[in-house]
């Protein structure tokens, strides 16, 4: 029997996680990236809703290729996959998983207020304490499958945390005074996941954008924006989010843009 089949998470097996969740669950005790546990998953046919959880990642990663800080035992390191029927409009996916992340944690942990950084950064206060990843796959024009990573960090950052991630990131614990236990985070994600993206198509609908910009934490601030292929950065100010999962943004100079990708940071 492998190690990772006997490993415990939080206190909890396997089908422990399985029987809380009604869904398949891979648990691992180490893995290098939850996201790519769960591509081969599906690849392999996984059934929609399955999650891989890890205690700790060796090479997680988020947006464009940087690494995500994943300590054992010290945050939640979730992938989910899913099989929706059409990604005619794949760009929401961030946003859609991020609301459904911030909409159940703030109804399971009191005291957080969690907020969505566009495109895919979970915020309290000033500081990071989550990301998502969105990866999907296509047989031609159709779908096989999508996946969403999520990372959480729930205890303290310690000192051997890389410099960034100490100056700009928090915790659910640092922000709540309070140690919270990892499966009541998991419980959230699992849900707030399933909840965006489970059994529909991710779009975002008028009321999904009503509800984003109630945790828009970019909303009204004023930012520099980093362009693919631009060498200097735009200023100005964060004014929302499109139908299509795009920045709203109102430059210094010019008229109001949409910005499909780039790097956000808050002045």
């Amino acid at each position: 029997m492998s190690k990772s089949a006997t490993y415990r998470w939080d206190g909890l097996a396997a089908p422990d996680l399985a029987d809380r969740w009604s869904r398949k669950v891979e648990l691992r005790e180490e893995v290098g990236s939850t996201n790519d546990v769960a591509k081969e998953l599906a690849e392999a046919g996984a059934a929609d809703g399955t999650v891989v959880l890890a205690g700790k990642q060796k090479k997680g990663r988020g947006r464009a290729g940087r690494s995500w800080y994943s300590p054992r035992d010290r945050g939640v390191y979730l992938s989910m996959v899913f099989h929706p029927r059409d990604l005619a409009h794949p760009a929401p996916q961030s946003i859609l998983a991020g609301l459904g992340c911030v909409e159940a944690l703030e109804a399971t942990i009191p005291g957080l207020r969690p907020m969505l950084k566009w495109p895919n950064d979970l915020m309290a206060g000033e500081g990071k304490f989550g990301g998502l990843l969105a990866e999907a796959a296509w047989s031609d024009a159709a779908p096989r499958y999508l996946v969403v990573g999520v990372g959480v960090n729930v205890r303290p950052l310690r000192k051997d945390a890389p410099e960034e991630v100490r100056l700009r990131g928090t915790s659910i614990d640092a922000e709540v005074g309070r140690s919270t236990p990892l499966v009541e985070v998991a419980d959230a994600l699992v849900r707030g996941l399933d909840a965006a993206l489970g059994h529909r198509e991710p779009v975002l609908t008028p009321a999904a954008l009503d509800r984003v910009d109630r945790h828009d934490w970019l909303r009204d601030r004023r930012a520099r924006v980093e362009l693919p292929g631009d060498a200097d950065p735009v200023t100005g100010v964060c004014v929302g989010i499109a139908p299509d999962g795009a920045l709203l943004f109102r430059p210094d100079r010019g008229a109001l843009r949409r910005i499909p990708s780039g790097t956000v940071t808050a002045e």
